[in-house]
């Protein structure tokens, strides 16, 4: 039967533009599923491919989810024949391929491997979290025995994936003969213990596909587990003393470690000192003769000094870090306002602030979950405790030893009518677009009697050059600066000379010190210390971001507030005043005359 070219024409742009399988397109178009196999057919001799058309329209319609959703597949179909490949020729004993000829064909499909993860990326940031997911098989293939170190936030599935997954897929595979799990303490090692138990004793949909390796093997304890596959799996806490173990002919080949601190014990020197000795004279020396038992540890960076911080940067090990928030947004400030109002007037308020500026807010933020843990719900978690957040889903916690101002940040509480007001502002030049640093703008006002700064506004954002020099003006109305410093580095020293000419330009008198720096600005930064120690330097509770570039300093993300806050300081205390104006006079006794000539002498003050 000859169908109408309209119908034809109505099954294609089913099957294209309304993203239907084939069977519903030729169900909607009135004829067979066979009919509109065979048009297909056709068409794509014809050079009319269907299936290309059909992606295409996917991608600019978003309605698979866009490019990411289809890397994601893409991504997907190439690790299952990257996989089949290693498979055939792992098992391959028959071919006439030499032993040198397989090891370039598996250099050639590593290299293809690294390649085809690294342009995903560019698409579907995920694939870095994705690449780590797929390191974890992965080195149950290499000869010898791999070391992986990861730090995960807290809630975001390490141990399900790790202890839970890959296990049982070494379990029901049979790639591992002896396995430990191994955590902070042994209840919590059987606890993964039993939920590998569980699935193996319980999952039909396991069962169905891997029977032989399911149900109750001979020894089902709570602690000690042999599967019905003869795979032992045996739970143990940290600092235990374990030599000597063996199943059978197998020494251990599996270990996998698992939040091994705690956070007690992470605060004492000695107690990681402790951990760290064992772990690397008795949990490494677990393994067979050849070194190869593969050691996977997965974690939360609990102390910038805790035993995986020290794990992941040695040279033997694989490792990477993860963290909830992997770029902040852009609007840090509108964010520093959301806070305060939460902790001023509640959620209601705060998130009526949200809905009004919900897109400014999102702005450049990128999560490692968002499906699950939204940008909103991780800045609600971080607003309950800046300091349990950075270390617990952001793998930074506060370094206290090398953060000079971590201890010392005082803070001022009620405006005094006396300042001198001062301005300051780190214009952040140098990049473009996303990878622009924030920029800096600082109101300080400083108290002569006292000798204190007080930060009366830090406005710390990313910005265009325009838009920086419309918020100094509005800025500069507002509170009059005495005087502005303007960092001048190469092109920025232009910067001041435009600010100052757009603000004569409406009328308005703008004083700008350009200042040079020349010495280092780690250094320079650094130089507040003893003020802040001293009190002399104040900021206000409402700053955040400051506060939290100063908390972190030298390893804050950025350090733009602390640059200014340094010429700020500089410009408040050496351009006004002098140090002199800060000790009261007192006169001095001169021992050739007597007491009651003090007050007569003018001349002898400090």
């Amino acid at each position: 039967m000859a169908h109408a070219e309209e119908t034809r024409r109505a099954v294609r742009s089913a099957y294209i533009y309304d993203q239907l399988p084939l069977e519903r397109a030729a169900v909607a178009g009135g004829v067979p599923a066979s009919t509109a196999a065979r048009w297909k057919r056709k068409a794509k001799a014809e050079g009319d491919d269907w299936d290309k058309a059909r992606l295409a329209c996917a991608l600019m319609s978003g309605a698979t989810g866009g490019v990411e959703s289809v890397t994601r597949q893409m991504l997907a179909d190439y690790l299952v024949q990257h996989k089949a490949l290693i498979d055939q020729l792992r098992d391959d004993t028959d071919s006439e391929l030499s032993a040198a000829q397989k090891a370039d064909i598996l250099a050639s499909l590593a290299d293809s491997f690294n390649k085809t993860v690294s342009a995903c990326r560019k698409v579907m940031p995920e694939t870095n979290e994705l690449a780590i997911a797929l390191e974890v098989p992965a080195i149950i293939e290499a000869v010898t025995g791999i070391k992986l170190a990861v730090a995960a936030p807290r809630g975001e599935a390490k141990s399900t994936y790790v202890a839970l997954f890959f296990v049982l897929w070494c379990v029901v595979t049979q790639r591992k003969h002896y396995i430990l799990l191994i955590a902070d303490a042994l209840t919590q090692a059987a606890a993964l213990l039993e939920a590998v138990k569980v699935e193996l004793e319980a999952n039909p949909r396991l069962a169905m596909d891997f029977a032989e390796a399911c149900g109750r093997g001979r020894v089902w304890n709570e602690a000690t587990t042999v599967t019905a596959g003869n795979i032992k799996l045996q739970a143990l806490g940290a600092g235990k003393r374990m030599r000597g173990l063996r199943h059978g002919p197998y020494r251990p080949d599996l270990a996998i470690l698992d939040d091994l601190e705690n956070d007690e014990n992470v605060q004492k020197p000695e107690q990681r000192d402790k951990l760290q000795g064992w772990l690397q004279r008795t949990v490494l020396s677990l393994g067979p003769a050849d070194d190869s038992m593969d050691v996977i540890y997965v974690g939360t960076i609990l102390h910038y000094d805790s035993v995986l911080a020290r794990t992941m940067k040695k040279p033997m090990w694989r490792s990477k870090a993860f963290r909830a928030i992997v770029t902040w947004p852009e609007r840090m400030d509108l964010w520093d306002k959301w806070e305060n109002l939460l902790q001023a007037e509640g959620q209601e308020s705060a998130d009526r602030f949200y809905n009004e500026n919900t897109q400014a807010m999102q702005r450049g933020a990128v999560v490692s979950w968002p499906a699950m843990r939204p940008l909103y719900k991780l800045m609600l978690k971080r607003a309950e405790d800046h300091s349990a957040f950075d270390a617990e889903q952001q793998n930074d916690p506060l370094s206290s030893d090398s953060a000079p101002f971590a201890a010392c940040i005082a803070f001022w509480v009620d405006r005094r009518s006396d300042w001198l007001l001062f301005g300051a502002v780190d214009p952040s030049l140098g990049k473009h677009g996303a990878g622009r640093d924030p920029s800096a703008i600082l109101v300080g006002g400083f108290n002569r009697a006292s000798m204190t700064l007080d930060v009366v506004e830090a406005l710390i954002r990313k910005r265009h050059p325009d838009r920086i020099i419309e918020d100094i003006i509005a800025i500069h109305l507002q509170y009059r600066c005495l005087m502005w410093a303007v960092e001048a580095v190469q092109f920025q020293e232009f910067f001041a000379h435009v600010l100052t000419q757009r603000a004569a330009e409406r009328g308005i008198p703008l004083p700008v010190r350009p200042i040079t720096n020349s010495t280092d600005k780690l250094l320079r930064i650094e130089t507040l210390q003893p003020y802040m120690a001293q009190g002399r330097i104040r900021v206000h509770s409402s700053q955040n971001t400051l506060i939290d570039q100063l908390r972190h300093f030298p390893k804050a993300d950025h350090d733009d507030g602390p640059d200014a806050l340094e010429m700020l300081w500089r410009l408040a205390s050496g351009g006004f005043v002098s140090l002199r104006d800060a000790f009261e006079a007192v006169p001095q006794a001169n021992a050739f005359r007597g007491m009651s000539d003090i007050e007569e002498d003018s001349r002898g003050f400090f």
